[in-house]
């Protein structure tokens, strides 16, 4: 008996072992991460980022929706952070699933358990070694420079949102992957936060074309320097994602229309292409797939150009999926039950036999 109880007891430790890191990994990310995120350049929710978001909004508001006796900041912060929306129901949503995703790190795990030690970088430095060894030959690489650089991050900037784009895309036309997307699109109202309405699946994927695009790419353009590239950056942070940023990037997930009007919305996707992509409708389903650049739906049809007066908009799902995902658990089940469905062969019944068939007296 004794000799019973001493083997149950291990896996009885090494369970609880298990939760004590997972409970600390968790109480790390939500105490010292957190926070972390308003100071870091290389988070969206940067403070500068954030400060943006209020100052191009109160742009937007002066222009658009600001009344000619309104005065005073109450009327603005009221329009930047109406009650309705960030206390919406689905603004709630957004919160929990922002910290159960962030904290208990579900996509973190699952990239892990998909993809091992595989990453961009890796897959690059693979491609690097493979190439010189397969090609034989012999040249002198040269030496990065500020131009080679920065040409070498607007490369890698327009080669990872036509894989952003890619990836969006087929989260829309694949039924499957359409199930896991349908996440973020069962926002009913939009926040800055609703970008991190994704279900972890979702970035997993996207994690995933990143290695198997990216990553060779990189390594066949690092073939012909010396080192790692240099990094150009903007107060610290890549250049490029902080421009982005900076010029409204959380606006896209806002009830605050800013367009960029017909010319440069053929080139960059504004925040308004954005919304319009969320909207219920029917003449705005399936456009506006771009993160950056709004050339990619250009050139594949999918591109929609508001005009520069802000378009009445509804968000969310239409249809029967509109009521699927009301709770937390159901963000993350929901589309494992769906794909279920869609995978069930159909019930084919059989006909009934001829001689089996009830006579049909005509009188």
């Amino acid at each position: 008996m004794q000799a019973f109880d001493a083997e149950l007891s291990l896996p009885l430790a090494s369970m609880s072992h298990a939760l004590q890191r997972l409970l600390a990994r968790a109480v790390k990310r939500l105490v010292v991460d957190f926070p972390h995120w308003f100071t870091a350049v290389n988070h969206r929710l940067h403070w500068a980022y954030l400060l943006s978001f209020v100052v191009l909004g109160g742009w937007a508001w002066w222009r658009h929706y600001r009344r000619p006796a309104a005065g005073g900041l109450k009327p603005l912060v009221k329009f930047l952070f109406p009650a309705n929306v960030y206390l919406h129901p689905s603004a709630l949503l957004d919160y929990q699933l922002l910290l159960a995703n962030r904290v208990l790190g579900p996509a973190s795990w699952l990239g892990s358990l998909l993809f091992g030690s595989a990453s961009v970088a890796a897959v690059a430095h693979a491609t690097q070694l493979g190439v010189a060894e397969r090609a034989g030959v012999s040249f002198t690489p040269g030496h990065w420079t500020f131009v080679s650089a920065l040409g070498f991050a607007l490369t890698m900037t327009v080669a990872r949102d036509f894989v952003t784009f890619l990836t969006h895309l087929a989260h829309h036309r694949v039924p499957l992957l359409w199930e896991f997307h349908k996440v973020h699109h069962s926002a009913e109202v939009l926040t800055p936060l609703t970008v991190f309405r994704k279900h972890p699946l979702y970035n997993v994927c996207e994690h995933g074309m990143n290695i198997a695009l990216i990553g060779p790419l990189q390594g066949l353009i690092a073939l012909g320097f010396v080192g790692h590239a240099p990094p150009v950056t903007l107060f610290g942070a890549n250049i490029v994602f902080a421009l982005f940023h900076l010029a409204g990037a959380n606006l896209r997930h806002s009830h605050v229309w800013w367009s960029f009007g017909p010319l440069v919305s053929h080139v960059f996707s504004s925040p308004a292409q954005h919304q319009i992509h969320h909207s219920k409708a029917p003449a705005h389903a399936d456009k506006n797939f771009g993160e950056v650049f709004a050339l990619w739906d250009w050139l594949c049809g999918t591109l929609y150009v508001p005009g520069r007066e802000p378009e009445a908009l509804q968000f969310g799902l239409a249809g029967e999926g509109a009521r699927e995902h009301r709770s937390l658990w159901r963000l993350y089940i929901q589309p494992f039950i769906n794909c279920a469905a869609l995978l069930r062969p159909a019930r084919v019944v059989a006909p009934t036999p001829m001689a089996a068939r009830t006579p049909v007296i005509r009188k």
